[in-house]
């Protein structure tokens, strides 16, 4: 199926306002859109499509960003392609094709930004890094024109820097640029005049005016609301400008992450009353400083809600700022734990979908592997420096007062015994390291037993089994040396973990996963994946490869 997006019909007052590649819900933060793979859709209160228009992104390479006007009549998009496209959208009228489609000249950078002139329909602005791009769509001839002055730092003899974001002036024919250096670039919209003749005037076209040296910090967001100018900046400041540009309130004193992106609330404030607790503004005159409540998203994968009578900053919720690497589900409960690089493990119900807890760990600790125990009580945590943890599932505390410390190097797995009393994890050394619980003043604790460099390459699955004749535990690893090695357990003591048998597994392919064979028959079997996609059954306790599957489709 080709890549699709889908739109619900919505009013004026519910309309989602475009933010840097991406879009904001009424009250949500915006949403992030580069590359989206296979659809982009749109869903308000109901969640449900109203038309949905099919093979929007024929390239297959999804959309990078896309706006809506006011009225909710049109959309505009930019692919993310490598020679992208903007297209315009007559959704409402359910066609399967743009009204008009411009494709962008490489020289311009890559277009990330779009947004719609809230007074008019039929403009528009994006741009990339390096250069902005003006549009005036003309309806009736099917024709997007677009005006992209080269910028220069000999245009203004001063140095711009690279852009952010860029809106409509909120009462002038001008279009305003942030750039990372603090600044704001400010492009007159030139309209031909009746009387001219000349083709090259018969559209309009942008030319730079000036160049405003705002502030010093990089500005990442740039918006207008009602009568102001809104800007958001690395260091977490966010500032409100008049239309002349002059400062009339700001927010610096939160020690925010650098601002990602703003929403403000559909519900227009409230007229000032003696119970009012409005800030003033910066004028000369003091008035009371009236905006609607808006929500903050920051570039650490934090959502604030800021109620600006009372100057309430409300702290909504914090994501995984970088790649999520673990995952792990309870055994009982719907419960899923998630674990990223940043250090955050997160802990959700999937049936409400539900975030219920989670921690952050200290700086230079990443997440890289997490399991439960049998009993659901516990959660093995594997870092990226090579520490371990073993966590309290319900509150995310240690369960151990310090956590272990043998490894240097990023632990990729780890697993506990049926009956919990052992745990063991393996890290890019190829080493495996067995913890074992032990009886101390009256109370079970954790403690170190030993660790092996058991393989020559990576280790690709770590698992406890069950010895079926006495139902003490069993450990086994699979390396990409293609040995499958068994630890005995038994006559292991500190330091010293002592190998049961070594078995080669694969002569060419390298084995990739390993797993136990649901228990259907009396044989006990391992199933083993390998990198020429075949699958093959081996005894649990000879070894002995008893089938082999090759699972590739010609």
């Amino acid at each position: 199926m080709g890549h699709k997006y889908s739109v619900a019909q919505t009013d004026h007052s519910s309309c989602f306002s475009v933010g840097l590649a991406g879009f904001s819900l009424p009250g949500k933060p915006g949403i992030p859109l580069q590359g989206l793979p296979l659809s982009v859709r749109f869903f308000f209160f109901f969640r449900i499509p109203v038309h949905t228009i099919f093979d929007s992104c024929p390239e297959g390479n999804g959309m990078r960003s896309i706006a809506i006007t006011r009225d909710s009549k049109f959309l505009a998009t930019i692919s993310d392609s490598a020679t992208q496209k903007v297209c315009i959208w007559k959704w409402t009228l359910a066609v399967e094709t743009p009204a008009c489609t411009l494709e962008l000249p490489k020289e311009y950078g890559f277009q990330d930004n779009l947004v719609f002139n809230p007074a008019n329909n039929k403009e528009l602005v994006s741009n990339s890094k390096t250069q902005a791009v003006y549009y005036c769509w003309f309806e009736d001839k099917g024709i997007l024109a677009h005006s992209a002055p080269v910028l220069t730092e000999k245009t203004f003899n001063k140095l711009v820097g690279k852009f952010s974001q860029s809106v409509f002036h909120l009462k002038l024919p001008q279009v305003l640029s942030a750039t990372k250096e603090g600044k704001l670039v400010v492009w007159d919209i030139h309209y031909p005049s009746s009387t001219s003749s000349s083709a090259i005037s018969a559209f309009p076209f942008i030319k730079p005016r000036k160049l405003v040296h705002l502030q010093k910090e990089a500005i990442t967001v740039l918006m207008t609301i009602d009568s102001y100018i809104v800007t958001g900046d690395i260091k977490g400041n966010i500032k409100f400008y008049d239309h002349t540009l002059s400062m009339v309130n700001w927010y610096s004193n939160f020690k925010l992450g650098a601002i990602r992106t703003l929403s403000f609330s559909k519900t227009i404030p409230s007229p000032p009353t003696e119970k009012s607790n409005l800030p003033t503004d910066c004028t000369l005159r003091g008035d009371l400083f009236v905006v609607r409540n808006f929500i903050i998203g920051t570039f650490d994968a934090t959502v604030y809600h800021m109620t600006v009578d009372g100057t309430k900053l409300e702290k909504l919720f914090v994501e995984p700022r970088d790649a999520v690497h673990a995952v792990s589900c309870h055994p009982y409960q719907p419960l899923i734990a998630v674990g990223s690089v940043c250090g955050m493990i997160k802990v959700w119900d999937f049936e409400k979908k539900v975030y219920l807890f989670s921690r952050t760990f200290e700086k230079g600790l990443g997440v890289q592997c997490l399991t439960y125990n049998p009993e659901g009580a516990l959660l093995g945590a594997g870092f990226t420096e090579g520490t371990v943890y073993i966590l309290d599932a319900m509150s995310l505390e240690n369960e151990s007062p310090e956590p272990f410390k043998y490894s240097k190097s990023s632990v990729s797995h780890c697993c506990f015994s049926h009956d919990s009393n052992y745990m063991a994890t393996a890290d890019v050394n190829f080493t495996v390291a067995v913890y074992m619980v032990v009886v101390k003043n009256g109370q079970r604790v954790w403690e170190y037993l030993a660790r092996l460099r058991s393989h020559q390459n990576s280790i690709q699955s770590l698992l406890f089994g069950v010895h079926l004749d006495s139902n003490e535990p069993r450990l086994l690893s699979l390396g990409k040396d293609r040995f499958l090695i068994e630890y005995n357990l038994v006559k292991s003591c500190k330091d010293h973990l002592d190998v049961l048998d070594v078995h080669r597994t694969d002569q060419g392919n390298y084995p990739t996963c390993m797993i136990w064979y649901p228990p259907l028959t009396k044989e006990l079997f391992l199933l083993i994946c390998n990198s020429g996609y075949k699958v093959k059954l081996f005894n649990a306790t000879t070894k002995m490869c008893r089938s082999c599957l090759s699972t590739c489709i010609q």
